[in-house]
This record gives structure tokens, C-alpha cells and sequence, in this order.
């Protein structure tokens, strides 16, 4: 089989490939994955973030939601089966793959989703007001795109808006100092006491998790 056919096998084997994320109350998520880039496949970070809001640290019923660089849509679907109005967003070429997420886990919401085109650096007017949550998944780890998620993050906030944000901390190359411009860029303060959870080994809840690896989440607000 020559190249292209190699590629085309490939693709075809992922599309339509489903991930389960198990819940602790009821049918599990059903997130479709598909090859073409980063954003179309369902990454670690994503799910510990998804089992973290399970945990109730913060209240999500009847509360706005947006979830920025979504993907997938794991976490803010999670967040809608916990009562929450949950805004997804991302680029336009995950659009498609949002609606499909979205359609297959319709059944298990109890708040709303929806989802919209949102690149980081441009306007963010239609977004407003601030919403009471904001949610990232592992979106600090590509140097070019973080001032202008700043950006975004600066003009989303409002001065009662928490952002939950969770990734990989990564040690090679520029990761470590790309999440420290993060964070000493990010405009709201690391709140306490769920200012940063950590996992570096496999976690009863994610036992997908390596040993070898280590998940963050990181709270901020006002």
C-alpha cells in the first residue's frame, strides 16, 4: 500500500472513533474523535478537567459557562450534564465535530450547550456579559497563540468570573517557560484553596492517566 493509501486508512480508522468518558452518576459520555489535528482528538488534561468538575469544588448548576479552545467538547459537556449553560468554542473547523459531540450527550444534559466560532485575540463582544466560569483544557502549550489568549482571558473576565484552567505541565523544550509567561500574564490571581491540584500518578477516577506525567489544574479568579 503506497503512501496516500497508508494516510487514507489512517483516516478512516479515526473517524468516528468514540471516546467514553465514564460519569459517576448515570451513562457515560459518548465524544466522537477524528484525525486532522489537535483539536479533534480527546487529550488527558481534557479529561482529568471533565472528572475535577464532577467532584462539585465548584457549583455549576444554573451558572454561565465558556469553554475556550473546546475541541471535542468534553469539558463543557461535562459541565452541561451538571446543570450548567455552557457555551463551547473554537475554531471554525471543529465547529462540525462540537455539533456532533454535542447532539450525541444532548440526552444527558440537565443546563445547555451550544457552540460558538471564537479565535483568541479577536473580538469578543457576543460573548459578553463575563460568564461565571471560564474552562480551559491544555491550550498554554503553543507559544504562538498565547498573548492572544491573554487577550481574550482579559477581555472575557469579569470580576466575578473563575477560570479553571488544567494542563500537562510539560519539562522539555520551551513548556515550562511558556506556562510561566502564562501565569504571570494571566489577569486574575490563583485562588485558594484549589489553586492548583496536581496528579503524577494514575488516579482511581482516570486510570488512563501515566505514572509518568503530570495534570494540573489551576483556579483563578478576581
Amino acid at each position: 500500500m503506497g503512501r496516500r493509501g497508508r494516510a487514507g486508512s489512517v483516516r478512516a480508522a479515526m473517524a468516528g472513533f468514540v471516546r467514553e468518558l465514564e460519569r459517576r452518576a448515570g451513562p457515560a459520555l459518548r465524544l466522537e474523535q477524528r484525525a486532522g489535528g489537535v483539536g479533534c482528538v480527546v487529550w488527558d488534561a481534557a479529561l482529568v478537567l471533565a472528572k475535577f468538575l464532577e467532584t462539585g469544588a465548584w457549583p455549576l448548576s444554573r451558572r454561565a459557562v465558556l469553554e475556550l479552545g473546546a475541541g471535542t467538547g468534553a469539558v463543557g459537556i461535562m459541565a452541561a450534564t451538571l446543570g450548567a449553560d455552557v457555551t463551547l468554542t473554537d475554531l471554525q473547523e471543529l465547529q462540525e465535530l462540537l455539533a456532533v459531540n454535542i447532539e450525541n450527550n444532548r440526552h444527558l444534559v440537565t443546563g445547555s450547550v451550544r457552540a460558538e466560532v471564537l479565535k483568541w485575540g479577536e473580538d469578543v463582544s457576543e460573548f459578553r456579559p463575563p460568564p461565571d466560569y471560564i474552562l480551559m483544557a491544555d491550550c498554554i502549550y503553543y507559544e504562538e497563540s498565547l498573548e492572544p489568549l491573554l487577550k481574550t482571558l482579559r477581555e472575557l473576565t469579569g470580576p466575578d468570573t473563575c477560570v479553571l484552567c488544567c494542563y500537562e505541565q510539560r519539562t522539555v523544550g520551551r513548556n515550562p517557560e511558556i506556562e510561566r509567561r502564562y501565569l504571570e500574564g494571566h489577569p486574575m490571581t490563583p485562588c485558594c484553596p484549589h489553586s492548583c491540584f496536581r496528579w503524577t500518578l494514575s488516579w482511581n477516577e482516570c486510570p488512563w492517566i501515566s505514572t509518568t506525567r503530570s495534570i494540573a489544574v489551576r483556579t483563578f479568579t478576581s
